[in-house]
């Protein structure tokens, strides 16, 4: 009883550090995101556990998504898109990894965006979590890296939970249409119950990126709801060489130029590619279908623009059926 009462104060602690923000942080960009905080509360050892940050841009101008840095390690952020036009939205999202450390663990998110009128700000987005030491997942999450489109690879991971014999899960509920998941007990003494966790991605799953949650609920009200991450990169037809373009240091005002191909098995169209602007410019674009595209695109720096590392997103939208847009990263280092 005194251990969990511990962990209850301990968690009021890290609540009002991720709803504590100073008032002198405030820029013209913190409303534009729906919260600013997040704590994902008790969680095993050695899991990841993640969170969307929905950020919409109210302005009359767009607004360019610079940099998303972490305060610490163990976390790490990234955008859904660079460029967010007037009236679109963006999500931010924030992914913790517990297996370093135990008890309450606070970091920050700090996310860089720029507008042409208003120049850059920072958004400050804390999460926060308080990582158990009787239960422990091993790995923290499955990650099935490149998989080919047919293919049906399976993972499996172990659940411990030491020091009560009582403790057990209840309920696994999935909303993933392309994951199979079971569950088996495999072991339960007076010092340990141990569970299986195996999942695999059906043959039928389509081309493009899984990341989704299994949740296992327990009969412990402290840890009643376990997330499992599963991600995967599920490959198609299509791929693209480079998927991450660097440019190096640019200067202004010379800018920098860079290219990728875009390749499949047989021939095919580019119908759009997203991420022309804030200074990016896409070369032309054939028409006719053939099994490789050369894309050539050139960045110039735009007057009042923030200097440093950037990161930018294109989208590559063809007419083969069944394929997911191709993402292709563009990095470069904007020198004064």
């Amino acid at each position: 009883m005194r251990h969990r009462w511990i962990k209850t104060a301990l968690r009021a602690v890290i609540l009002v550090g991720v709803t504590a923000i100073p008032a002198s942080a405030a820029t013209w960009a913190d409303p534009l995101f729906a919260e600013q905080g997040h704590d994902f509360g008790a969680v095993p050892r050695g899991g990841k556990v993640r969170h969307n940050f929905l950020m919409t841009n109210r302005l009359n101008e767009a607004i360019t998504i610079a940099n998303v840095r972490a305060s610490c390690g163990c976390t790490s952020g990234k955008a859904s898109a660079t460029l967010v036009q007037p009236g679109q939205s963006a999500v931010i999202e924030a992914e913790m990894d517990t297996k370093n450390f135990v008890g309450p663990k606070a970091t920050t998110l700090f996310v860089s965006l720029i507008s042409a009128s208003r120049g850059e700000a920072e958004v400050s987005l804390a999460v926060s979590s308080l990582i158990l030491s009787d239960i422990v997942l091993n790995p923290g999450a499955i990650d099935f890296g490149s998989v080919a489109r047919g293919q049906s690879p399976a993972q499996t991971l172990t659940l411990d939970r030491i020091g009560s014999a009582q403790w057990r899960v209840v309920r696994m509920i999935s909303a993933s249409r392309v994951l199979n998941a079971t569950l088996t007990e495999t072991a339960r003494h007076e010092s340990t119950v141990s569970y299986s966790l195996t999942v695999s991605i059906k043959p039928d799953a389509p081309a493009g990126v899984i990341r989704d949650e299994i949740r296992l609920l327990t009969n412990d009200k402290e840890t009643a709801n376990i997330p499992i991450l599963v991600t995967a990169q599920v490959r198609g037809e299509l791929s693209a060489r480079p998927s991450v373009v660097p440019l190096g240091n640019v200067h202004s005002p010379s800018g920098g130029q860079g290219r990728f191909l875009v390749m499949s098995s047989k021939p095919f169209s580019i119908v759009e590619i997203e991420g022309a602007g804030d200074g990016f410019q896409l070369g032309p674009i054939p028409k006719e279908p053939k099994p490789v595209h050369v894309v050539t695109f050139s960045y110039k720096p735009e007057e009042g623009k923030t200097r440093g590392d950037l990161r930018h997103l294109f989208r590559v939208k063809t007419d083969l059926p069944g394929e997911a847009p191709l993402e292709v990263t563009a990095t470069l280092h904007i020198d004064p």
